[in-house]
């Protein structure tokens, strides 16, 4: 009566963009990042780490956190 249902293979293929760890230059040179949060990556990450697009939004983050108090 069920059928087993298959996995989506676009939704694969977003978590796996998702999970994909990008380096400090990388960051620097994305247009999908605006010209300020650019130059907050470039302050506040690491230059042999890489990191998540989700990761690096969370530094954009913690760093406008910090500088409004």
């Amino acid at each position: 009566m069920f059928t087993k249902k298959e996995p989506d293979p676009k939704k694969q293929e977003t978590q796996q963009k998702n999970n994909q760890k990008y380096s400090k230059a990388q960051f620097s040179e994305s247009w999908q990042l605006s010209r300020i949060e650019k130059e907050i990556l470039v302050a506040v990450l690491l230059e042999q780490e890489t990191y998540t697009m989700e990761e690096a939004q969370e530094h954009i983050q913690q760093f406008m956190n910090g500088e409004a108090q």
